[in-house]
Protein backbone atom coordinates (compact mmCIF):
# COMPACT_ATOMS: atom_id res chain seq x y z
CA UNK A 1 0.00 0.00 0.00
CA UNK A 2 1.10 3.56 -0.46
CA UNK A 3 -0.38 6.87 0.52
CA UNK A 4 -1.07 9.57 -1.99
CA UNK A 5 -1.95 13.23 -1.88
CA UNK A 6 -5.00 14.38 -3.76
CA UNK A 7 -6.57 17.77 -4.39
CA UNK A 8 -10.12 17.96 -5.68
CA UNK A 9 -11.64 20.90 -7.52
CA UNK A 10 -15.12 19.62 -6.75
CA UNK A 11 -14.81 18.48 -3.14
CA UNK A 12 -11.60 20.34 -2.30
CA UNK A 13 -9.96 17.36 -0.67
CA UNK A 14 -6.37 16.32 -1.00
CA UNK A 15 -4.35 13.51 0.57
CA UNK A 16 -4.85 9.80 -0.03
CA UNK A 17 -3.49 6.43 0.93
CA UNK A 18 -2.79 4.05 -1.88
CA UNK A 19 -1.49 0.55 -2.34
CA UNK A 20 1.44 0.22 -4.73
CA UNK A 21 0.66 -1.33 -8.05
CA UNK A 22 2.76 -4.31 -9.08
CA UNK A 23 3.62 -3.98 -12.74
CA UNK A 24 6.43 -5.62 -14.64
CA UNK A 25 8.91 -3.66 -16.73
CA UNK A 26 11.98 -4.41 -18.78
CA UNK A 27 14.10 -2.94 -15.99
CA UNK A 28 16.21 -5.70 -14.32
CA UNK A 29 15.32 -4.13 -10.96
CA UNK A 30 11.64 -3.29 -11.48
CA UNK A 31 10.43 -3.06 -7.90
CA UNK A 32 13.02 -0.59 -6.63
CA UNK A 33 12.77 -2.16 -3.18
CA UNK A 34 15.78 -2.57 -0.90
CA UNK A 35 16.37 -5.72 1.15
CA UNK A 36 13.82 -5.99 3.99
CA UNK A 37 14.87 -6.21 7.62
CA UNK A 38 15.73 -9.59 9.02
CA UNK A 39 13.49 -10.50 11.95
CA UNK A 40 16.21 -9.92 14.52
CA UNK A 41 16.50 -6.26 13.54
CA UNK A 42 12.89 -5.48 14.35
CA UNK A 43 11.99 -3.58 17.50
CA UNK A 44 9.10 -1.40 18.61
CA UNK A 45 9.46 1.94 20.37
CA UNK A 46 7.31 3.12 23.26
CA UNK A 47 6.21 6.72 23.58
CA UNK A 48 8.38 6.98 26.69
CA UNK A 49 11.37 5.93 24.59
CA UNK A 50 10.58 8.70 22.08
CA UNK A 51 10.48 11.32 24.85
CA UNK A 52 13.77 10.10 26.29
CA UNK A 53 15.50 10.14 22.90
CA UNK A 54 14.65 13.71 21.94
CA UNK A 55 16.74 16.77 22.86
CA UNK A 56 15.98 18.11 26.33
CA UNK A 57 14.82 21.46 24.95
CA UNK A 58 11.59 19.77 23.80
CA UNK A 59 10.80 18.32 27.23
CA UNK A 60 7.85 15.92 27.05
CA UNK A 61 6.45 17.47 23.87
CA UNK A 62 6.90 14.89 21.11
CA UNK A 63 5.01 16.81 18.44
CA UNK A 64 4.51 20.30 17.04
CA UNK A 65 1.20 21.99 16.30
CA UNK A 66 0.26 25.00 14.17
CA UNK A 67 -3.08 26.66 13.65
CA UNK A 68 -3.88 26.86 9.94
CA UNK A 69 -3.69 30.51 8.91
CA UNK A 70 -3.92 30.17 5.14
CA UNK A 71 -7.30 30.76 3.52
CA UNK A 72 -8.36 30.68 -0.12
CA UNK A 73 -8.87 34.23 -1.37
CA UNK A 74 -11.31 35.07 -4.19
CA UNK A 75 -9.77 34.15 -7.52
CA UNK A 76 -6.86 32.37 -5.84
CA UNK A 77 -6.14 28.73 -6.75
CA UNK A 78 -6.39 26.38 -3.78
CA UNK A 79 -3.41 24.36 -5.00
CA UNK A 80 -0.25 25.20 -6.91
CA UNK A 81 2.11 22.68 -8.48
CA UNK A 82 5.57 23.74 -9.59
CA UNK A 83 8.40 21.81 -11.19
CA UNK A 84 11.90 22.47 -9.91
CA UNK A 85 15.52 21.72 -10.67
CA UNK A 86 17.99 21.51 -7.78
CA UNK A 87 21.73 20.91 -7.60
CA UNK A 88 23.30 19.73 -4.36
CA UNK A 89 26.72 18.47 -3.27
CA UNK A 90 27.27 15.25 -1.36
CA UNK A 91 30.73 13.87 -0.60
CA UNK A 92 32.20 16.50 -2.93
CA UNK A 93 30.06 15.20 -5.80
CA UNK A 94 27.51 17.48 -7.44
CA UNK A 95 24.15 15.90 -8.25
CA UNK A 96 21.19 17.35 -10.11
CA UNK A 97 17.63 16.44 -9.15
CA UNK A 98 14.22 17.35 -10.53
CA UNK A 99 10.91 17.21 -8.78
CA UNK A 100 7.61 18.82 -7.92
CA UNK A 101 6.48 21.00 -5.04
CA UNK A 102 2.78 21.27 -4.20
CA UNK A 103 1.37 24.03 -2.01
CA UNK A 104 -2.17 23.76 -0.65
CA UNK A 105 -4.22 26.63 0.75
CA UNK A 106 -6.81 26.09 3.49
CA UNK A 107 -5.88 22.42 3.97
CA UNK A 108 -8.63 21.80 6.53
CA UNK A 109 -11.05 22.01 3.59
CA UNK A 110 -8.79 20.83 0.77
CA UNK A 111 -6.75 17.91 2.07
CA UNK A 112 -7.76 14.28 2.55
CA UNK A 113 -6.11 10.98 3.37
CA UNK A 114 -7.75 8.23 1.31
CA UNK A 115 -7.50 4.48 1.47
CA UNK A 116 -6.25 2.63 -1.61
CA UNK A 117 -8.82 2.44 -4.40
CA UNK A 118 -11.92 2.73 -2.18
CA UNK A 119 -13.27 2.95 1.35
CA UNK A 120 -12.10 -0.22 3.08
CA UNK A 121 -8.97 -0.50 0.95
CA UNK A 122 -6.80 -0.86 4.06
CA UNK A 123 -8.86 -3.82 5.30
CA UNK A 124 -8.17 -7.48 4.59
CA UNK A 125 -8.07 -8.29 1.71
CA UNK A 126 -5.81 -5.32 1.22
CA UNK A 127 -6.35 -3.41 -2.00
CA UNK A 128 -3.65 -2.51 -4.50
CA UNK A 129 -4.16 0.40 -6.89
CA UNK A 130 -2.29 3.11 -8.71
CA UNK A 131 -2.33 6.71 -7.53
CA UNK A 132 -4.57 7.66 -10.45
CA UNK A 133 -7.08 4.92 -9.60
CA UNK A 134 -7.33 5.90 -5.94
CA UNK A 135 -7.56 9.61 -6.77
CA UNK A 136 -10.91 9.02 -8.48
CA UNK A 137 -12.56 8.65 -5.05
CA UNK A 138 -12.36 12.40 -4.51
CA UNK A 139 -11.91 13.62 -8.09
CA UNK A 140 -8.48 14.71 -6.90
CA UNK A 141 -6.76 17.49 -8.78
CA UNK A 142 -3.32 16.46 -7.47
CA UNK A 143 -2.45 13.08 -5.99
CA UNK A 144 0.74 11.47 -4.77
CA UNK A 145 1.78 8.39 -2.82
CA UNK A 146 2.17 8.84 0.90
CA UNK A 147 2.39 6.15 3.63
CA UNK A 148 4.28 2.91 3.91
CA UNK A 149 2.94 -0.59 3.29
CA UNK A 150 3.94 -4.20 3.81
CA UNK A 151 5.32 -5.26 0.46
CA UNK A 152 4.35 -8.94 0.72
CA UNK A 153 0.59 -8.26 0.88
CA UNK A 154 -0.03 -4.50 0.73
CA UNK A 155 -1.12 -4.04 4.36
CA UNK A 156 -1.36 -0.38 5.42
CA UNK A 157 1.12 0.69 8.09
CA UNK A 158 0.68 3.29 10.80
CA UNK A 159 -2.11 5.62 11.86
CA UNK A 160 -4.76 6.35 9.25
CA UNK A 161 -7.68 8.77 9.57
CA UNK A 162 -9.61 9.81 6.48
CA UNK A 163 -12.21 12.60 6.52
CA UNK A 164 -12.85 12.13 10.24
CA UNK A 165 -13.09 8.35 10.07
CA UNK A 166 -10.55 6.24 11.91
CA UNK A 167 -9.33 3.51 9.58
CA UNK A 168 -6.66 2.06 11.85
CA UNK A 169 -4.03 2.95 14.41
CA UNK A 170 -0.42 1.90 14.67
CA UNK A 171 -0.90 -0.08 17.88
CA UNK A 172 1.48 2.30 19.61
CA UNK A 173 4.31 1.85 17.11
CA UNK A 174 6.27 5.09 17.02
CA UNK A 175 6.87 6.68 13.63
CA UNK A 176 6.45 10.27 12.44
CA UNK A 177 2.88 11.44 11.78
CA UNK A 178 1.19 14.26 9.91
CA UNK A 179 -2.39 15.13 10.79
CA UNK A 180 -5.10 17.76 10.81
CA UNK A 181 -7.42 17.97 13.81
CA UNK A 182 -11.01 19.10 14.14
CA UNK A 183 -10.00 22.52 15.52
CA UNK A 184 -8.16 23.20 12.26
CA UNK A 185 -4.65 22.70 13.62
CA UNK A 186 -1.84 20.78 11.93
CA UNK A 187 0.08 18.28 14.05
CA UNK A 188 3.47 16.81 13.12
CA UNK A 189 5.44 14.32 15.20
CA UNK A 190 5.02 11.32 17.46
CA UNK A 191 1.71 10.38 19.08
CA UNK A 192 0.75 8.37 22.11
CA UNK A 193 -2.15 5.98 21.73
CA UNK A 194 -4.25 8.35 23.86
CA UNK A 195 -3.58 11.24 21.48
CA UNK A 196 -4.52 9.16 18.44
CA UNK A 197 -7.90 8.40 20.04
CA UNK A 198 -8.52 11.89 21.45
CA UNK A 199 -12.28 12.48 21.42
CA UNK A 200 -12.28 16.18 22.40
CA UNK A 201 -10.19 17.28 19.42
CA UNK A 202 -10.07 14.25 17.12
CA UNK A 203 -8.08 13.88 13.96
CA UNK A 204 -9.83 14.54 10.68
CA UNK A 205 -6.85 13.43 8.57
CA UNK A 206 -3.85 11.45 9.81
CA UNK A 207 -1.05 9.50 8.15
CA UNK A 208 2.23 7.99 9.32
CA UNK A 209 5.61 8.10 7.60
CA UNK A 210 9.15 7.20 8.62
CA UNK A 211 11.58 9.90 9.87
CA UNK A 212 10.67 13.40 10.98
CA UNK A 213 12.87 15.37 8.57
CA UNK A 214 12.38 18.96 9.75
CA UNK A 215 11.24 20.07 13.20
CA UNK A 216 10.62 23.80 13.59
CA UNK A 217 12.90 24.49 10.65
CA UNK A 218 15.78 22.39 11.99
CA UNK A 219 17.00 19.05 10.64
CA UNK A 220 15.65 16.31 12.93
CA UNK A 221 16.80 13.18 11.13
CA UNK A 222 19.38 11.90 13.62
CA UNK A 223 16.94 12.24 16.53
CA UNK A 224 14.31 10.39 14.52
CA UNK A 225 16.65 7.52 13.67
CA UNK A 226 17.08 6.91 17.40
CA UNK A 227 13.45 7.31 18.35
CA UNK A 228 11.49 5.57 15.60
CA UNK A 229 10.34 1.99 15.21
CA UNK A 230 12.15 -0.05 12.55
CA UNK A 231 9.20 -2.28 11.66
CA UNK A 232 7.65 0.09 9.15
CA UNK A 233 10.30 0.60 6.47
CA UNK A 234 11.97 -2.40 4.82
CA UNK A 235 15.23 -0.83 3.72
CA UNK A 236 17.61 -2.10 6.40
CA UNK A 237 19.13 -0.02 9.18
CA UNK A 238 17.83 3.48 9.86
CA UNK A 239 21.24 4.80 8.83
CA UNK A 240 20.95 3.11 5.44
CA UNK A 241 17.38 4.34 5.04
CA UNK A 242 18.46 7.95 5.58
CA UNK A 243 21.66 7.76 3.53
CA UNK A 244 20.50 5.77 0.51
CA UNK A 245 20.18 7.72 -2.75
CA UNK A 246 16.55 7.39 -3.73
CA UNK A 247 13.43 9.13 -4.95
CA UNK A 248 11.74 10.83 -2.01
CA UNK A 249 8.34 12.17 -0.99
CA UNK A 250 7.86 14.57 1.93
CA UNK A 251 4.71 15.99 3.52
CA UNK A 252 4.76 19.07 5.72
CA UNK A 253 3.71 22.68 6.13
CA UNK A 254 5.06 26.21 5.94
CA UNK A 255 4.85 28.94 8.59
CA UNK A 256 1.35 29.96 7.45
CA UNK A 257 -0.03 26.44 7.69
CA UNK A 258 -0.10 25.70 3.98
CA UNK A 259 0.33 21.99 3.45
CA UNK A 260 3.25 21.24 1.16
CA UNK A 261 4.25 18.07 -0.67
CA UNK A 262 7.71 17.80 -2.20
CA UNK A 263 8.72 14.90 -4.44
CA UNK A 264 12.07 14.01 -5.98
CA UNK A 265 11.93 11.78 -9.03
CA UNK A 266 14.30 8.86 -9.63
CA UNK A 267 15.15 5.25 -8.89
CA UNK A 268 17.01 3.96 -5.84
CA UNK A 269 20.75 3.70 -6.54
CA UNK A 270 20.06 3.79 -10.29
CA UNK A 271 19.29 7.16 -11.83
CA UNK A 272 21.46 10.14 -11.07
CA UNK A 273 18.46 12.23 -10.07
CA UNK A 274 18.00 10.89 -6.54
CA UNK A 275 18.74 12.24 -3.08
CA UNK A 276 19.55 11.23 0.50
CA UNK A 277 17.41 12.45 3.40
CA UNK A 278 19.97 14.95 4.71
CA UNK A 279 20.27 16.70 1.35
CA UNK A 280 16.49 16.47 1.02
CA UNK A 281 16.10 18.23 4.38
CA UNK A 282 18.21 21.14 3.14
CA UNK A 283 16.04 21.43 0.02
CA UNK A 284 12.80 21.32 2.03
CA UNK A 285 14.03 24.15 4.22
CA UNK A 286 14.88 26.26 1.15
CA UNK A 287 11.38 25.64 -0.20
CA UNK A 288 9.87 27.08 2.97
CA UNK A 289 8.80 24.01 4.96
CA UNK A 290 9.19 24.23 8.73
CA UNK A 291 7.92 20.77 9.70
CA UNK A 292 8.06 17.76 7.37
CA UNK A 293 7.95 13.98 7.54
CA UNK A 294 9.27 11.45 5.04
CA UNK A 295 6.64 9.42 3.19
CA UNK A 296 7.03 6.38 0.97
CA UNK A 297 9.53 7.10 -1.81
CA UNK A 298 11.75 5.01 -4.04
CA UNK A 299 9.84 3.24 -6.76
CA UNK A 300 6.55 4.29 -5.17
CA UNK A 301 7.17 8.02 -5.70
CA UNK A 302 4.30 8.99 -8.00
CA UNK A 303 2.48 12.23 -8.77
CA UNK A 304 -0.69 12.64 -10.79
CA UNK A 305 -1.97 16.11 -11.77
CA UNK A 306 -5.37 16.45 -13.42
CA UNK A 307 -5.43 12.69 -14.18
CA UNK A 308 -1.98 12.84 -15.83
CA UNK A 309 1.14 11.12 -14.50
CA UNK A 310 3.79 13.86 -14.33
CA UNK A 311 6.86 11.93 -13.14
CA UNK A 312 8.63 8.64 -13.92
CA UNK A 313 7.98 6.18 -11.09
CA UNK A 314 9.92 2.96 -11.49
CA UNK A 315 7.06 0.87 -10.04
CA UNK A 316 4.42 2.22 -12.44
Amino acid sequence: MRLFVCFSTALLQILALEHASIETTSDPFPDDILTPYKDYYKTKRTHRHVRECQPILYGNRTHETLKILSRIKPGQPFVQVKNFYHRYTRNNVETDVVGHVVSIEDPFRTFSVLEPREVGGCSDPYKRATVAESAKQRKCWVATNAGFFRTKDGKCYGNVFTDGRKVQDSGGVQNANFGIRRDGSILVGYLSEEMVDDKENPFVQLVSGVIWILRNGMVYIDESKTAECRDTEETGSMDLFADVMSARTALGHDIEGRVMIVQIDGKTNHRGQVIDLYSFASLLSKLGLVNAINLDGGGSATMVVNNTLVNYPSDE
